[in-house]
């Protein structure tokens, strides 16, 4: 009867058990499944539209800004996967951390001589059985420390979440500016040839000298070589990007790029010290997974706390002997006698106070990163206001020289040389914009929200939770 009631607990447990379901992984496969990313998938079309709702229109859309391209990040990031799945872990140890502890049974099997020829010389000698008590709330506050800790995953998944909008931001940036530099740099070249052409012209005619005919080529020359190398680097940013976002190169060869704010980043009025303080203070991510952090800490010292109180084992036994059944029901628990935790207890208090200063000192470290990123993006912003004042003089000596030109009061040399200084000063302009926006994002770095409404739209930063991304290996 004893064995029979043990074999229905067994069964009765393992009823439930998990089985293994294998996922192996497949190289080949991956990298096929990789190759096969597009800014055309289904599913990349009804997670856009998702997010972005009304905005919209179509799918894909006829032109990628910033918001629509952090959002094929998020999807198809394998780094957005990683973090997800460390928030499925955090979670499978809260399950870990509530389970209730599970009785141990034992049943000793017993010999004896036979005494006569009707009796069993095997039988069951003793059961036991020993259901363990936790004590003092420790379960509860285990578990209240598992969840502060998945809190902190869930922090640190939307902080890969930023990085990767970070990365995409950056690349998008690089890429459009040497676009620009690459135009700036044919028109720059095609500028000099005129200007060669020019000068062999009157070298043949006898009004200019060879040496400065070789100048001019020379500089033809230098300005070729640079447009070789701009278009090169113009094709080193694709990979760039099409890395950042997570897709093969040829899924971003037709795609065409849209930065409404570009050339206008927002100007100091709308960016105080306090309100960036403010903002970084109160949206910096891993401040936020800090103070999960230490909500874990504080629980973790309570366990310890609560573990200076023994638990509590009942146990139970049944054994059989010269025909008598013995039955046995108790409790055991460990003596507290030689020590009460107090290791254990001060470790944890260590713990506490050692996450307690760095919060404090992360805080103080992110106000200066906030505070030194805005005063450099106040000075980008001064040389830009200077650079674009640069530029508009020499548009308007640009205009003066070709209406001259065309009145027949100056020299088409004249011309060319006022078209090259008004190149100039448009690469002047390139170069304190690349300045102004790598500031800007360099602010924003600081407290982790986009400041640029241009490049946002309506986009809104989703929240860490698990499956709060499909994993693209899945599509």
């Amino acid at each position: 009867m004893t064995g029979f009631c043990l074999a229905a607990l067994l069964v009765g447990g393992l009823n439930g058990c998990t089985t293994y379901r294998s996922e192996p992984l497949e190289p080949a496969k991956v990298a096929q499944q990789f190759d096969s990313r597009s800014m055309s998938n289904p599913g990349l079309c009804q997670y856009l539209g998702a997010n972005i709702g009304a905005d919209l229109t179509s799918c894909p859309p006829p032109q990628w800004n910033l918001a629509a391209l952090t959002l094929v990040g998020f999807y198809y990031s394998p780094d957005i996967s990683v973090a997800d799945a460390r928030v499925r872990e955090a979670d499978a140890s809260v399950i870990t951390a509530r389970a209730v502890p599970n009785p141990t049974v034992h049943i000793g099997p017993q010999f004896r001589e036979a005494i006569s020829p009707n009796f069993a010389p095997w039988g069951i000698g003793s059961f036991n059985l020993d259901l363990p008590i936790e004590t003092a709330g420790k379960r509860g506050y285990r578990t209240a420390e598992a969840r502060r800790l998945a809190d902190a995953a869930r922090l640190a998944a939307a902080e890969t979440a930023w990085a990767v909008r970070s990365r995409i931001r950056a690349a998008l940036l690089q890429y459009l500016l040497d676009v620009r530099e690459r135009d700036l740099s044919a028109r720059e070249a095609e500028t000099l040839a005129q200007v060669a052409k020019l000068f062999e012209q009157r070298v043949n005619a006898g009004g200019a000298s060879q040496p400065e005919l070789d100048l001019a080529q020379s500089s033809l020359q230098g300005a070729k070589l640079k447009v070789i190398e701009i278009v090169a680097r113009v094709s080193a940013d694709r990979n760039v990007l099409s890395a950042a976002l997570g897709v093969p190169l040829q899924a971003i060869d037709s795609v065409a790029f849209l930065w409404p704010g570009f050339d206008s980043p927002p100007g100091q009025n709308s960016l105080s010290a306090t309100e960036i303080q403010r903002l970084a203070l109160l949206n910096r991510i891993d401040l936020r997974r800090q103070l999960a952090q230490y909500a874990a800490a504080d629980e973790a010292l309570k366990l310890e706390i609560a573990k200076q109180y023994p638990d509590v084992n009942i146990t139970g036994g049944y054994s059989w002997e010269g025909g008598e059944n013995i039955f046995e029901l108790g409790p055991s628990a460990v003596l507290p006698v030689f020590n009460q935790n107090q290791g254990p207890i001060a470790e944890a208090e260590a713990r506490r106070r050692e996450v307690a200063a760095q919060f404090l000192a992360m805080q103080a470290g992110i106000i200066e990163q906030s505070q030194t990123t805005l005063t450099r993006y106040r000075g980008a912003l001064g040389a830009l206001d200077a650079a674009r004042m640069a530029a508009q003089f020499q548009a308007k000596r640009l205009r003066q020289a070709r209406r001259q030109v065309a009145a027949g009061e100056s020299h088409t040399v004249v011309l060319a040389q006022t078209k090259l200084q008004d190149l100039s000063a448009q690469q002047g302009l390139l170069d304190s914009l690349t300045k102004a926006q790598s500031a800007l994002g360099a602010l924003e770095d600081s407290i982790q929200r986009p400041l640029d409404s241009g490049d946002i739209g309506s986009f809104t930063f989703p929240s860490a939770q698990p499956n709060s991304w499909q994993a693209a290996n899945t599509q």
